[in-house]
């Protein structure tokens, strides 16, 4: 299905409202990470040239309905307006109600920023009374959140039915890219690491069934290892998935790490071991922190195999220097083969951090902001989000 998105129609001299994902990290009032940001600028400009009025609204955090200090988007609001330059934002903290409604209506500022949606009660309800007050505010509604669609919000899904609804730049952009991961080309494989296998073990079944081979690391092999009863000591591994586990070692294509980086628990001693008849990888005091590097050679040569590659999650504690390798050596290995002979597409937070640490985010095709929504679009759910901006029938609507 295709998606109505803002670059197939004309949107002019109209009050717009734009559903951004402004949550970034904080560090008091000191923005850590603006890729969120700057991934809204594109559609942000695109509609100020064509004469429109912006009234942005977004979260940060759980604030859970009360007004939290330290989740104001103040912060936001001051650094926008420095990525924009010539046009200030006007930043309007005051709850929502139909008094300010009217005065949104009577000023002619052409960015406004509301104050965190989830400082009104019925955001994460999917309030609808929430949602028709917010669109008096404006003429047009623009989902410019792909990393939130996965959620049933008032500001991203009942506002849908009372005005009418496009697609950002990106999130169009997150959507084909994504669509593209669910037939990819041929070879095709999937790197998939971090933590928890809880939130990924539908994903990775998923992904095993259309994709050639689906490499695993992080947490998620220390999970599989343990599953073969090879000793992980105290690694990071789900103990409560061990039994789901045993079900995907029983696919033929999922592949877990030959050898591992193992240290003790302070981590000032790193060793390699194999993973062999010898089930005894860890002492009880030792945790697995990267895969080794017969396994970093090879994913590497599935990397240069391939025409397609998808990859969430790091392969280790890839945070610090002397267990990042295993992830580094993934993040440099997409870049040099995609935009060109193979299409490389890579999300997730900590996935985005440690692309942004190798110095390869601009080497591939597509980066997606979205590590939950992109995980569920993947295992075939219609999110929220994104179901009321399909074109049904492939008719515009």
């Amino acid at each position: 299905m295709q998606i109505k998105s803002i670059e197939n129609v004309e949107i002019k001299n109209k009050r717009v409202l734009l559903r951004t994902d402004f949550n970034v990290p904080l560090k008091g009032n000191k923005i850590q990470d603006d890729f969120k940001i700057t991934r809204a600028i594109p559609t942000i400009k695109m509609l100020l040239q064509n004469g429109n009025q912006i009234i942005i609204v977004s979260h940060l955090g759980r604030p859970e309905g009360k007004r939290v200090k330290s989740m104001s988007l103040a912060p936001v609001a001051k650094y926008l307006s420095n990525e924009l330059k010539e046009i200030k934002v006007k930043f309007i903290f005051d709850k929502l109600s139909l008094g300010l409604v009217k005065r949104i209506k009577s000023l002619d500022d052409r960015v406004i920023l509301l104050e965190n949606m989830r400082y009104e009660k019925g955001e994460d309800k999917n309030d609808l009374k929430l949602a028709k007050l917010l669109s008096c505010c404006a003429d047009v509604f623009v989902n410019e959140a792909f990393a939130a669609c996965h959620r049933t919000m008032a500001s991203m899904v009942a506002i849908t039915k009372f005005l009418p609804s496009y697609a950002g730049l990106n999130l169009a952009h997150e959507y084909k890219y994504l669509i593209k991961s669910l037939n990819p080309l041929k070879p095709a494989i999937a790197i998939i690491g971090g933590s928890k296998i809880e939130t990924k073990i539908n994903f990775i079944k998923k992904l095993s069934k259309i994709y050639d081979a689906v490499l695993i690391g992080g947490g998620l092999a220390n999970t599989l290892l343990s599953a073969r009863r090879y000793e992980v000591g105290v690694s990071l591994y789900d103990k409560d998935y061990i039994k789901l586990a045993k079900t995907l070692l029983r696919l033929n294509n999922v592949v877990i790490p030959m050898d591992v980086v193992i240290s003790d628990s302070r981590m000032l001693k790193a060793r390699v071991a194999d993973v062999g008849k010898n089930k005894s990888l860890c002492t009880k005091q030792e945790k697995i922190l990267d895969i080794g590097s017969k396994t970093m050679k090879h994913y590497s040569d599935f990397i240069r195999a391939a025409k397609f590659i998808i990859w969430n999650g790091p392969m280790g504690l890839f945070e610090q220097k002397k267990f990042s390798h295993g992830t580094m050596v993934i993040a440099k290995a997409i870049g040099a083969r995609a935009k060109g002979r193979a299409i490389g597409i890579a999300g997730g937070g900590e996935t985005l951090y440690a692309i942004d640490m190798a110095r390869s985010g601009k080497y591939y095709d597509f980066i997606s902001g979205g590590g939950g929504a992109m995980l569920e679009f993947m295992e075939g759910k219609v999110l929220p989000g994104i179901k009321p901006l399909l074109i049904k029938n492939n008719l515009k609507t």
